[in-house]
């Protein structure tokens, strides 16, 4: 397995996609995919009728391709990978029924300044294309920016919130559902 800077581990990408209580019907989408973990963990709970990846780093999704390769089982075949940005994702409203993203921290990938516009973006625009009830399961070590912008967002609720240790920092793991239309 090859990393993009700031890739996630597989045993804490695999317990992201378990919270999302994976079935085979799931139109999943990883925002942010980066060099595919998120993917990967999701495939290995179980048959999803989609599975997207989007980034709009073009090296991310290079590095992804050859991850899901390596995985084996014909899963790079299965995977459609969209080079996008997380905040305006070409995809149709109402469409996705799980979501996964681990957003930039702003330490080896991105900024504080720069997640200060992404963070409630990507969360606006995930809520756009989540069907009803969707679950989006997002990790994140800007606690107070995630805090701020899903305040500000209407249209996930949060389930749940666990602070995790990894690799000597303490980032949160946030499984949110696609609040009803008001």
């Amino acid at each position: 397995m090859q990393n993009y800077p700031g890739a996630l581990n597989a045993a804490v990408a695999s317990a992201m996609t378990r919270l999302l209580q994976p079935t085979g019907r799931d139109v999943f989408v990883n925002l942010c995919c980066g060099s595919g973990s998120l993917l990967i963990e999701r495939a290995a709970h179980g048959p999803a009728a989609r599975l997207i990846g989007l980034d709009n780093a073009p090296a991310a999704l290079a590095l992804c391709r050859a991850n899901l390769r390596a995985a084996g089982s014909g899963l790079a075949a299965r995977v459609e990978l969209i080079q996008a940005d997380a905040r305006e994702a070409p995809l149709p409203d109402g469409s996705i029924t799980a979501l996964c993203a681990d957003l930039p921290f702003g330490q080896q990938v991105g900024s504080h300044a720069a997640n200060l516009a992404l963070y409630p973006a990507a969360l606006a625009d995930a809520a756009r294309i989540a069907a009803p009830g969707a679950r989006l399961c997002v990790i994140s070590h800007e606690a107070r920016l995630m805090a701020d912008s899903l305040a500000r967002n209407p249209g996930w609720e949060l389930i749940e919130e666990r602070r995790i240790s990894l690799n000597g920092i303490f980032p949160r793991i946030y499984l949110l559902r696609r609040a009803p239309a008001r």
